[in-house]
This record gives C-alpha cells, sequence and structure tokens, in this order.
C-alpha cells in the first residue's frame, strides 16, 4: 500500500511542476517587459530566436519538416502543409496567451479589447529557431514508452506520462541527445525498493508449475525470462521472443489470454492483438519498445503477412533499422525494438535465422485438480515490483549475462545461442534472485546445470542452424533428380549412395548418367569420390527453388555458400587432381566451373 500511497504522491509533484506559469492579459506586461519587446530585452533562449521562457522548444530541421516539442510534451511536426494560425494555435495549445505576449498583432490597448498574434512572424523565428538546433531525425532521436538506455549505460524507463531514473521521477522531453515523447501512462516501477519476502517473483514461477509445459522448470524459467525482457526491451542489446504453442485445453488462454497471467503481469505495457499485419504493427508500435503479444499465429493464414511479422519479430531482436515506403515517395526509417510473443495451435514455418532468436514453448494438456485458473495476490501491484527488481539490478544484470554465456558455451552454444537462452535465464534469475532459487529448488549455486539443461542437440529451436555450407549441400543431397530408378525418383544422396567399391562397372555407369541428368558429375576413386557441383546451372537452380539457394536463371548462391566449407571437404583443383589448376571440367557433357566435395570427409563430418 505504501509503494501505492508514494506512486501517487510523485505523480502530483510532477503534475505541479507542470503546470503553466499565470501569463498575463493580452496587452500587459510579463516579468516586467511589455508584449512584443522581449528581444529588445535580451530575454532570448539558447537559439537567440524564442523567449526564454516559451513553451514550445524546438528540435530540429530535416528538409522541409521542422521538429518542435509542443505543449502537450509531444513531438510537432510541420510536414509539408503550412504552419498557419490554426496549427500554430495547436502547437502552442494552452498558451494561446504566450503568444498574445510574445508577437501581438496590435498595440497593447487593442490587444486588450481585440486580441490576436502575429503568423508570419511565430513562423519566422520558430523556422529560425530549428534551424540554429540543426539536422534531427525521428528515427534516431524520438524514444517512445519502454526501457531505455542512456549514453552512460544507465537505466531510463519511459513510463509514458513520466520518466524514471535512478529512482527517481522526471519529466520527459530532451535528454542527453534523445527526445523522450509524452505518450499514455503505462507501467511504471515500485515506489519503493522490494525486499525479498515482497518480491513476487518466486509466485509467478509457481503458479507457472501449473501448467504442463513439455520441458517443465526450463520453460517456465524461459516464460519468466521473456517478462523480464519484455519490460527492459529498448535497453537490452539482445531481445529475444517466444512462441507459444499447443492444442485446446492446454490453458494458453488462461497464460496469454485477455485475462491470463501476462496480461496481468505486464498490463497496459503490452500491446495485444490478433490478426496484425507488419504495416499495422509499425504505426500501433511507434517508437515505443513495448512487448507486442500476438495470439492466434496460425501457419495457414495469410502465410506472406505471417511471414513479414516473424521477420520483423527477427530484426526486432538486435534492432535492425528498417526502411518502408512513405509518404510522396519517400523511405521510412522503422527501428522496432520490442520483443514478441507468439501463440497458436499450428506455428507457420519458421526460418532457422529466426528460430535461433527466439524459444519455442510446447504446451501439453492441463494435470490438474482445478478447472479454475491460479491468481496472483494484489495484481495490481506484481508489474511495478518486477519492475523495480529489474531497475534496482540493471548493473547485475551485465554480469549475470555474462554468467550464462559463459555456461552456455560451455554446453556447446555458439553466440547465437548463448545470446538467446542466456538472456532468458538471466533475465528470471536476478527476478527470482539467489533466495528465490533456493526455494524453489532452482540450480543457484551450480548454475552450470542450467547448461545441461539446454543442450544445443537437444533444443528444436536449434534445429536447421548449421552453416551455410551444410545446408546447401544438404539441399543438393536431397533434391530428386529428374529421371525414374525401378519406378521411382531417387536423391542425389541415394544415387550417390550406390557407388562402391563393390559395385558393377555397369552399375557405376549407370549411377554417374542419374547424377548427369541433376547436372552434378563425381570424379575419384569409388574409395573416395569427389562430387562435382557446377557453380551455374539452371537444373540445379531449378531443385532448389524452394530454399534459400534456389534461382531460375541457374545463378544461385549455393556456390558462395561452398566455399565456405572446411578445406578437407570443399577441395581446390590441386587436391582434386595432380596440376589441376583451374576448377572447370566435364559435366553432362559441357565444360564448366565447379565445387568440389569429398564424399568421404563429408559423410565422415556428418556421422
Amino acid at each position: 500500500m505504501s509503494g501505492l500511497i508514494a506512486g501517487a504522491h510523485n505523480r502530483v509533484r510532477l503534475a505541479e511542476r507542470r503546470r503553466a506559469a499565470p501569463y498575463p492579459a493580452p496587452g500587459s506586461a510579463l516579468d516586467g517587459i511589455m508584449p512584443g519587446e522581449w528581444r529588445e530585452a535580451g530575454r532570448v533562449d539558447a537559439t537567440g530566436y524564442l523567449p526564454e521562457n516559451c513553451p514550445v522548444r524546438p528540435l530540429g530541421y530535416d528538409g522541409e519538416n521542422f521538429f518542435f516539442e509542443d505543449t502537450m510534451g509531444q513531438v510537432f511536426n510541420t510536414g509539408d502543409g503550412a504552419l498557419g494560425v490554426e496549427r500554430i494555435q495547436k502547437l502552442f495549445a494552452g498558451h494561446e496567451d504566450f503568444l498574445y505576449w510574445a508577437w501581438p498583432a496590435k498595440e497593447p490597448k487593442k490587444m486588450r479589447v481585440d486580441p490576436g498574434f502575429k503568423a508570419e512572424r511565430v513562423r519566422r523565428d520558430l523556422f529560425s529557431a530549428c534551424r540554429e538546433r540543426g539536422a534531427w531525425t525521428m528515427t534516431d532521436m524520438v524514444r517512445g514508452r519502454g526501457a531505455w538506455r542512456d549514453t552512460r549505460g544507465k537505466l531510463i524507463l519511459h513510463c509514458g506520462d513520466h520518466l524514471w531514473v535512478d529512482g527517481d521521477i522526471d519529466d520527459t522531453g530532451e535528454r542527453d541527445g534523445f527526445f523522450y515523447a509524452r505518450r499514455p501512462p503505462s507501467l511504471a516501477p515500485w515506489a519503493h525498493k522490494v525486499e525479498d519476502q515482497d518480491n513476487p517473483a518466486p509466485e509467478i514461477f509457481r503458479m507457472l508449475r501449473t501448467w504442463n509445459f513439455e520441458r517443465g522448470d526450463l520453460d517456465a524459467m524461459i516464460l519468466l525470462g521473456w517478462i523480464g525482457i519484455a519490460m527492459l526491451g529498448g535497453a537490452l542489446e539482445w531481445r529475444p521472443s517466444i512462441f507459444i504453442t499447443g492444442d485446446a485445453g492446454t490453458g494458453k488462454s488462461e497464460l496469454i489470454g485477455r485475462h491470463g497471467l501476462f496480461r496481468a503481469i505486464l498490463g497496459r505495457m503490452m500491446i495485444s492483438t490478433t490478426n496484425a499485419s507488419e504495416a499495422g504493427l509499425y504505426q500501433l508500435v511507434g517508437h515505443d519498445s513495448l512487448p507486442i503479444a500476438i495470439d492466434e499465429m496460425e501457419g495457414d493464414e495469410a502465410p506472406e503477412q505471417t511471414q513479414k511479422i516473424i521477420k520483423m519479430a527477427r530484426d526486432a531482436a538486435s534492432g535492425s533499422v528498417r526502411i518502408r515506403g512513405g509518404q510522396n515517395h519517400k523511405g521510412v526509417e522503422f527501428e522496432a525494438q520490442s520483443s514478441f510473443l507468439f501463440s497458436g495451435i499450428n506455428p507457420p514455418p519458421l526460418p532457422p535465422a529466426s528460430l535461433t532468436r527466439m524459444a519455442i514453448i510446447q504446451l501439453r494438456p492441463l494435470q490438474v485438480t482445478s478447472n479454475k485458473a491460479p491468481t496472483l495476490k494484489a495484481a495490481e501491484t506484481v508489474g511495478p515490483r518486477l519492475l523495480r527488481i529489474l531497475a534496482d539490478n540493471w548493473e547485475e544484470l551485465d554480469y549475470r549475462l555474462d554468467d550464462y554465456y559463459a555456461i552456455l558455451r560451455e554446453a556447446g552454444h555458439n553466440s547465437r545461442g548463448q545470446k538467446t537462452f542466456g538472456a532468458f535465464l538471466a533475465l528470471a534469475d536476478v527476478m527470482i534472485g539467489d533466495r528465490g532459487l533456493r526455494e524453489l529448488g532452482l540450480p543457484c549455486d551450480e548454475r552450470h546445470q542450467w547448461g545441461a539443461m539446454l543442450k544445443p542437440s537437444s533444443l528444436p529451436e536449434l534445429e536447421g542452424t548449421e552453416p551455410a555450407w551444410k545446408q546447401a549441400l544438404d539441399a543438393i543431397m536431397t533434391s530428386h533428380i529428374e529421371a525414374f530408378s525401378g519406378g521411382q525418383r531417387r536423391t542425389v544422396a541415394q544415387e550417390l549412395a550406390r557407388i562402391k567399391p563393390t559395385m558393377p562397372d555397369e552399375e557405376i555407369k549407370e549411377a554417374r548418367a542419374k547424377l548427369a541428368a541433376a547436372d552434378l558429375a563425381v570424379m575419384g576413386t569409388t574409395e573416395e569420390p569427389i562430387l562435382c557441383i557446377p557453380n551455374s546451372s539452371r537444373t540445379i537452380g531449378k531443385a532448389l527453388l524452394d530454399t534459400p539457394f534456389g534461382a531460375r536463371n541457374g545463378n544461385g548462391p549455393w556456390k558462395f555458400a561452398l566455399r565456405r566449407g572446411p578445406p578437407e571437404i570443399i577441395l581446390q583443383p590441386e587436391q582434386v587432381k595432380a596440376g589441376m589448376t583451374e576448377n572447370r571440367v566435364t559435366v553432362a557433357g559441357r565444360q564448366t566451373r565447379c565445387q568440389f566435395v569429398n564424399l568421404k570427409a563429408y559423410f565422415d563430418w556428418t556421422a
């Protein structure tokens, strides 16, 4: 209760600071200065073009667009349209009397009877002030709701109508080169430090245990970690997403539905939607870094749009800048820095590049004795308390991330696996704390046990993440040859498997002919065969069309991928044949440049 009262008190203090100073009646002096005489009195701001107490602040310009902080604390963009009287009144909303004092349209006596302002003079000074501030773009410099990192690495929480910095609340606006636009209220941290006995994270973990997750406590840890990632999204260097999948009756609605556990914790911070489009999400998120939950993400509905959203989540993991079309044929930059939560019964195809940036949570049928879902105690305080714990442990989080990166590296994860699963574990660890981990019976003093639970070979999220050269070679090996053998079409791998030292010459000749139909050739001996793959081939390009390596014109990227293979597998010409200096050989009756694959070394490598 004390936290709620203190939070309300802080907001009242901020409102008092924002309250507009009373302006005199039109035609009267302000602080001893008569209307329109502020410039002569030297009462100008840092730009030299506006009154020092101007309620509107210039931010800069970008071409014909001029940007200001209006009286509501938001960015006002003049755009290509005229800045007429009505728009100036919107810019100075609630402060019209200041316009009458700074840019009066008449002498003081007449202003008292019929007040007005000189719009052309207002425009002149506003534009000049922006020019003095310099170039400015909304993409690079505007920050909306969510967590952010300042230039010194400190945490800034944008709670919508105020900022939270170092335990105190502050007003929105310009700070260290960024503009924090005032927005509708979002989740704000608890007003006081949260003691161990008031930490809600262990209670949340116990509630998560009532669901039947495929990986038990590991999935519960990942889900709790995602809540932390959702809260700190824009401040983190890496923000993986999650995809929750399960049949009806597995408790998805109770977990992520409108009245589910996640909504109870994150409240207005979480943007929830179904049947979303990429363009719609751009408009909805804007400059916020709030988490995005998309329910009913099914594999059979609008596959093209679904893949665009999955790509958006992939880019958001690292905060990549995306460019989309805008008005007047001008590209608009957009930097997504949100973590995504997807859910569905039958997930859409997830490319390996996206899978490595998310965790897949499989829900099994519930095994409970009650049909009533667990509910949080004092639910309205849970999110604020968790956010305060994360904020107070912001510096410790970096050390905890490094710890889990090392644990996962020792378990065999590459850098992507370390960052993705390390983020989930580190955020959950910080929220639960050592005391909570021990009470829950989770690894604490021996955190390396998490690495044993997350062996790369056991994770479906890491399937298909082989290096590009192997993916390309596997795609070629599994492609079907357009020639029938015994009433069926064999794959390249099946045909190669027939080439053995004990194989009769006639059958070897037949196998070579079948491979030639796929525009492939075999050199070397039957003990150490070498597969010749042309760098350019319409036949191969067509066979690989459903893979990232296909191309109808035959100039696919498989040759670039293969060149990156290990030197003992992808051979140089001189390794294929003594005195051979060029990689040009005869394939299917023509001379062509090839990549050479040592099949024995390759099969040994994959064994």
